[in-house]
């Protein structure tokens, strides 16, 4: 989807940043990017979605946060930052009520944290469960306790 020219220039004069899709952004701005597009009318929060990637010779071992933002009826912008494991990005919980239960199922399935997040607990899986399950460097050959 193409980045709308408003945003561009927001991206640009703001931000110093270019536009994408998605548009990277770095975890010490991305509370200030979610509040500026949420200005400019991206009211809408269509999804935040985590993955995990694996060190590699060129990059540490990370997972990426990936926001889309909609403004009705039909642009749509999306954002991400690069999170460190072991370190967490601030949540986007004060700037989209809706980041609530997704930033949670995001950390329980994924593991990346959210600082600042108003009640950062597992979701889906039960409190005990070890690790998470869509880690590309989670042991699928554990056996788990079926659920209760």
């Amino acid at each position: 989807m193409t980045v709308p020219d408003d945003v561009t220039r927001l991206l640009a004069e703001r931000f110093g940043l270019e536009s994408g899709d998605p548009i990277t952004v770095s975890r010490d701005r991305v509370v200030e990017l979610g509040g500026a597009l949420k200005e400019a009318g991206f009211t809408y929060l269509v999804y935040v979605a985590c993955a995990h990637y694996p060190a590699t010779d060129a990059e540490p071992d990370r997972t990426v946060a990936e926001y889309r933002v909609r403004r009705l009826p039909v642009d749509e912008v999306a954002f991400r930052v690069w999170v460190p494991t072991g370190e967490s990005t601030p949540t986007l919980v004060p700037v989209f009520a809706g980041c609530d239960w997704q930033e949670r199922e995001q950390f329980d399935l994924v593991g990346t944290i959210f600082a600042g997040h108003p009640d950062l607990r597992r979701i889906m899986l039960p409190e005990d469960w070890e690790g998470h399950p869509l880690r590309r460097d989670y042991d699928i050959a554990t056996r788990h306790h079926p659920w209760r």
